[in-house]
């Protein structure tokens, strides 16, 4: 069976400590109110955590379509550079750029 996602598992314990707390009375002994608010700030904590990571996931997302575009326009420059090095210097100096081409 999967994993439920974080967001699945908050869901159904915030539906748990809600339903915890209106039958406080009714549970067993070691469910006490200490316990469901413990469970109740630990819950809080992961939402909150849960909030940071997506924004962060955002952010790479953003980050990494930047650092893509960059790079398809070094490629490009790179291409060009390496053409007109190679049309314009000798074949003995290539490798002075870095260019292990033969031809």
């Amino acid at each position: 069976m999967p994993k439920k996602s974080y967001s699945e598992q908050i869901s159904q314990s915030k539906l748990l400590v809600e339903a915890m707390k209106n039958n406080a009375s009714s549970l067993p002994s070691k469910l006490t109110g200490d316990f469901i608010e413990k469970m109740n700030s630990k819950l809080q904590e992961a939402i909150e955590t849960n909030t940071v990571q997506e924004r962060l996931k955002a952010d790479l997302k953003t980050q990494t379509a930047k650092l893509d575009e960059l790079t398809k326009e070094i490629n490009k420059a790179y291409a060009e550079a390496k053409k007109r090095i190679k049309l314009d210097f000798p074949q003995e100096r290539w490798k002075e750029f870095g260019f292990e081409d033969k031809k």
